[in-house]
């Protein structure tokens, strides 16, 4: 028997308190179908992985970002599959957590009405009403206040049937033969990808689904789902609606029911902080870089030798 949207926002509050974050406690419950049409859902909370929990600790920044992988994001690369999921939430979303949810194709997204009460709600409702929700609008996710007790659900966005986001940049996606996958086969293709991304910084990676079939996915930065370049907000000091290449990976990859090989992965140019937290979190601790030297900015390039210099992760060249 399929629970109720009341049922499933319990399951997260049922956690929320088992959250490590001394301050900001989240938990969210991602419910959908998954390959075989078998409804799941599954809840996470907001946690540091153990390798940054035990080599650097929860009081240390990686970078500029929080060492945390946030509970939206926990959701999203532990469920089987995210393209046309619900989510619910205890707290509402920052803007990094909406592109994310945005980039999974999750389709509804209810928020706990206590959450908008909260500290860190209170402190951060611009950037939640001015980016989060406009990432909701462009990319055609419906987002509802939800009250438990009182099983109601209150529309904060609803986005009308057959809306299609406009997508500048697709994610891209190729069947590889079948046969073993080596690092010469990896960095092979990765070298055709650089004449076909040019000067633009981009990702590549292997992934595979629960047949044995093989993918290569590559992406490079790309405004949030239903944005593009010259459609794009205005952003403010904080976050950005632009999301990077790896994150990019990491959502589609969920999206599709893939699950990214841990030897295969590659970025052009060292990775943000964040993405560098997030790859914690989906157990991705190698990576090969083009340009050790280069990132978006010099956050990356902290945050990469935090990570290295604490043994946590294995860069190849």
């Amino acid at each position: 028997m399929a629970l109720s949207e009341y049922e499933l926002i319990q399951r997260a509050v049922d956690i929320v308190e088992d959250s490590p974050h001394p301050a900001n406690k989240v938990a969210a419950t991602i419910a959908g179908q998954d390959k075989d049409g078998k409804a799941f859902h599954l809840a996470r909370t907001n946690f540091w992985p153990d390798s940054i929990k035990e080599k650097i600790g929860f009081d240390t920044k990686i970078g500029n970002s929080s060492g945390t992988v946030h509970a939206e994001t926990a959701c999203i690369i532990n469920a089987p599959v995210t393209e046309n999921a619900a989510l619910f939430v205890t707290d509402p979303p920052c803007p990094n957590c909406m592109k994310n949810i945005a980039e999974a194709r999750i389709k509804t997204l209810y928020i706990d009405h206590k959450g908008f009460d909260k500290d860190w709600a209170l402190r951060n409702e611009d950037h939640f009403a001015h980016m989060s929700m406009r990432i909701a609008v462009h990319a055609g996710i419906s987002v509802y206040e939800i009250w438990r007790k009182e099983e109601k659900l209150v529309p904060i966005l609803e986005v009308s049937k057959g809306y299609a986001p406009v997508i500048e940049k697709p994610l891209q996606i190729e069947s590889l033969p079948e046969g073993d996958i080596s690092a010469s086969h990896f960095l092979s293709y990765v070298e055709s990808k650089k004449t076909e991304y040019g000067d633009a910084p981009f990702a590549v990676a292997i992934a595979h689904d629960i047949l044995g079939n093989s993918y290569a996915l590559s992406a490079e930065p790309h405004p949030a789902i239903g944005y593009t370049s010259r459609t794009l907000d205005e952003a403010d000091e904080k976050y950005s609606f632009i999301l990077q290449p790896i994150n990019r990976l990491i959502m589609a990859a969920s999206r599709y029911g893939f699950w990214i090989d841990a030897d295969y992965l590659y970025s052009s140019r060292v990775p943000t902080a964040r993405e560098l937290v997030n790859m914690m979190g989906a157990g991705l601790t190698k990576i090969y870089i083009g340009d050790r030297e280069e990132s978006r900015d010099e956050n990356g390039l902290e945050a990469l030798g935090q990570l290295t210099g604490a043994g946590i992760l294995n860069v190849q060249q």
